[in-house]
């Protein structure tokens, strides 16, 4: 499946990061052959397949912003920040 939308961003401009205070959680849809899964925890996502595409929604300056990225890489950034299942 193509996931297509001119306002995704590309997921390596992605960086987990605190939210704003007066910000809801963002949202994390993966996509996978069966299901679409919305969850606003990230770690409900670890257990998926590495290749597994995720829409990542994320706190910009001004809106939120979407990323396609993937379970992986997105594992990977949140080792390197340290946050894991506090997401």
């Amino acid at each position: 499946m193509e996931i297509v939308g001119s306002d995704l961003r590309d997921g390596d401009e992605f960086q987990f990061t605190a939210k704003m205070a007066n910000a809801a959680a963002a949202l994390f849809i993966a996509i996978t052959k069966t299901q679409v899964i919305a969850t606003r925890r990230f770690d409900d996502l670890t257990k998926l397949p590495d290749d597994t595409a995720v829409i990542a929604n994320w706190h910009g300056a001004h809106r939120t912003d979407g990323f396609l990225t993937t379970i992986g890489d997105l594992k990977k950034k949140s080792n390197a920040v340290s946050v894991g299942a506090r997401l």
